[in-house]
């Protein structure tokens, strides 16, 4: 595409050196990935750091450079041959020049955005799966995996980078998807991965505290999330409509900015005083039931409709709800839906049910590794009714230091006794981890202890878990490794409560 084509399409752009003729093929801010026809995006850092990034683009051939105006007169630029600048988000520019060049996949496709401090990974699968039950050519895009129709692909961010997303939502388009249920985390939106993507539907799930070591507030979080509003706002695709949960943390506050800002888009609420609601919960290990209500339009009487589902939790009630939800908006056929809950597969690495030989207790492999996680997660196995409930977490290292020991207290006042291992510790030392989790806990609490390496640590949780007891196994979900220093080796918790479990049934 002619340089003159993408000026006239992002008229936030200016050329202020080089040809407008100039041919640009795609566009990319990982100067690895760049050809000499590609355009470079460059990405924030420091001065010299940017300079360095110019270089390697020079030595790819790159002859076309798109820049902040603050950085307009970085070293190496001047041998550029055609330099664009713009005052606007360069991350959101990135995202919409990517569209372009990929032909705009994503208004051929109907794309499911779900953002969302907890739920998205469950909530974008068990949607993925729900369509293929129904026949549906649906894709997969978030943290677990990328799945295109049957084929999977390894995942990298939660959130692909623009360039990347694009070229994936070709791929897609190319291979007969009709339906994308894609996880949008809070980076991806602040970054603009995401911009350019038109959305058929934006769900926000909750919000409560997590990658404060990014954000520079709970009020930069928000904001952040909020942008999958203004994502849909911007969707020129029709019958576009937003979710949103009302009972939860900060679903009040998303309700209310979604009408300060007096959005066009229909925004519909789950939540006592919105158009969804589920009531009459029923846990057990085999299970959960409730009721699902659907308040018509134009009629006095709100719709109601028994729901059973393999899943486990009161969390996953709250899923397969938001799920139903979206589903009937989408135009699936209702009873096919609600017949398809009944048989949704594990989330990998999400309330994943690792059960004794005998079944005569259970372990519980949850991503659970924020606060209001690790709450759901115990209060939901508090409510199926276990005789003794233990709990084995740590906290990654390099990250927010401050929900370590909210954490703890947390742990403390659902779990019969708890154990504080090694998560993914990285550059920091493990026990000062254990250490600021442990201060969490109250004066004279005593029902725990603090065993670093994690493998010995689940053998030990394992070794004291008594008959109808659950041993839950929190922060690491479906990771295949664990990062210690710099080295990243493999470790997966549900292997490891496998093998812990059989060498208790046969006595070793």
């Amino acid at each position: 595409m002619k340089l003159a084509d993408i000026l006239k399409k992002i008229p936030e752009i200016k050329l202020i050196q080089g040809e407008v003729g100039q041919d640009i093929h795609y566009i990319w801010a990982d100067s690895r990935k760049l050809t000499s026809s590609d355009l470079f995006v460059l990405p924030d850092g420091k001065e010299e750091v940017l300079e360095s990034y110019i270089q390697m683009a020079k030595e790819k051939g790159c002859q076309a450079i798109l820049v902040s105006k603050r950085h307009f007169k970085l070293k190496g630029l001047e041998s550029i041959t055609a330099i664009l600048e713009s005052e606007d988000s360069l991350g959101d520019l990135h995202g919409k020049i990517a569209s372009l060049l990929a032909g705009y996949p994503s208004k051929k496709l109907k794309v499911i955005g779900i953002t969302g401090t907890n739920g998205k990974t469950s909530l974008t699968f068990i949607l993925f799966h729900i369509a293929r039950k129904l026949g549906k050519k649906a894709a997969l895009i978030g943290t677990v995996q990328i799945q295109i129709l049957d084929r999977i692909l390894e995942s990298g961010y939660t959130t692909p980078d623009a360039s990347s997303l694009n070229l994936l939502l070709k791929e897609m388009l190319e291979e007969g998807v009709e339906y994308v249920f894609m996880e949008m985390s809070s980076h991806g939106l602040k970054l603009g991965r995401v911009a350019g993507v038109e959305i058929t539907c934006a769900g926000f799930t909750n919000l409560t505290q997590d990658h404060l070591d990014f954000h520079e507030s709970m009020e930069d979080y928000f904001e952040s999330k909020f942008k999958i509003f203004q994502l849909l706002e911007q969707s020129s695709v029709k019958n576009k409509f937003g979710l949103v949960a009302g009972d939860v943390s900060f679903g009040d506050r998303m309700i209310q900015k979604i009408r300060e800002v007096k959005l066009k888009s229909p925004i519909y609420i789950l939540g006592k005083s919105g158009e969804f609601h589920y009531s009459n919960t029923k846990l057990s290990l085999l299970g959960s039931e409730y009721r699902f209500h659907k308040k018509e339009k134009n009629l006095p009487f709100i719709e109601v409709r028994s729901v059973r589902t393999n899943l486990l939790g009161n969390f996953n009630v709250f899923n397969t709800a938001f799920a139903l939800s979206i589903a009937y908006e989408l135009g699936f056929p209702w009873e096919e839906v609600v017949s398809a809950m009944e048989s949704i597969p594990t989330v990998p690495g999400r309330f994943h049910v690792v059960p004794y030989p005998d079944r005569s207790r259970i372990a519980v492999v949850d991503y659970a590794h924020t606060p209001d996680a690790l709450e759901n997660i115990l209060k939901s196995c508090v409510e199926i009714g276990p005789k003794q409930l233990i709990c084995l977490f740590g906290c990654g290292g390099d990250r927010d230091r401050t929900k370590r020991p909210q954490m703890a207290k947390i742990a403390e006042t659902y779990a019969d006794y708890v154990i504080l291992t090694s998560d993914n510790p990285r550059t920091e030392n493990p026990e000062s981890i254990l250490d600021e989790i442990e201060s969490g806990f109250s004066r004279g609490f005593k029902r725990y202890e603090k065993i670093t390496d994690r493998k010995i640590a689940i053998d030990k949780a394992v070794s004291l878990l008594d008959k109808d007891g659950i041993l839950v196994v929190a922060g690491k979900g479906h990771e295949t490794y664990q990062i210690i220093g710099k080295e990243k080796t493999k470790f997966v918790d549900f292997e490891e409560l496998e093998k812990a479990f059989i060498n208790l049934n046969s006595g070793r």
